[in-house]
């Protein structure tokens, strides 16, 4: 069982639509956001590459993904707040990787980023594709990026162990650290 449960009332999870491409428009090139996402492709991201993202993600089988939205009576008036997913789907062994993007430096630090994983852990861990809960799942992050290891450990993430100079950003080879947190250890909500 997870040692601290976010607030999931500050997020809703929307699965993602083509309707959100603007949205996501709006940090998808911003390195302070990022890092280097744009390295993996050679170049910044356009709306055309975002809107053939969309729509690989509605048909894959491998993926789950999510616009992250602050809760409003009306869908039209909600604050957009970033991304969140399930990747890598290894039906056999019930296991895959989380990602997370909290798109606005000023909605860093107020939970939300902690609440959109407590959410999607929800649905991997019960109402995972193709009717089968997942069994594990598992993320990465910089090594020296101590506030992410903290906020993966306050939500029962367990450190695995270091890919030695992984990632190269900012024209230097970075550690990464990968975090997982099986099922059985995550606090379903009641």
């Amino acid at each position: 069982m997870s040692a601290f449960i976010a607030d999931r009332t500050l997020v809703e999870l929307v699965p993602l639509d083509a309707s959100h491409v603007d949205h996501i428009m709006s940090w998808v090139n911003d390195r302070e956001i990022v890092g280097n996402l744009a390295a993996f492709s050679g170049k910044p991201f356009t709306r055309d590459d975002e809107l053939q993202y969309i729509a690989k993600m509605a048909v894959s089988k491998e993926d789950r993904v999510f616009s992250i939205f602050a809760p409003s009576a009306k869908s039209e008036e909600r604050k957009y707040l970033g991304q969140c997913g399930i990747h890598q789907i290894f039906r056999r062994s019930r296991v895959a990787r989380a990602s997370l993007i909290v798109a606005d430096r000023g909605d860093m630090g107020k939970g939300v980023g902690s609440a959109a994983l407590a959410r999607l852990l929800d649905v991997a861990f019960q109402a995972a594709p193709a009717g089968e809960a997942l069994h594990k799942i598992w993320l990465m992050c910089f090594r020296e990026n101590e506030r992410a290891r903290r906020t993966y450990a306050r939500l029962g993430f367990i450190e695995e162990g270091v890919l030695r100079e992984e990632y190269l950003h900012e024209d230097r080879h970075r550690d990464m650290v990968r975090m997982s947190v099986l099922a059985r250890e995550w606090a379903l909500p009641s």
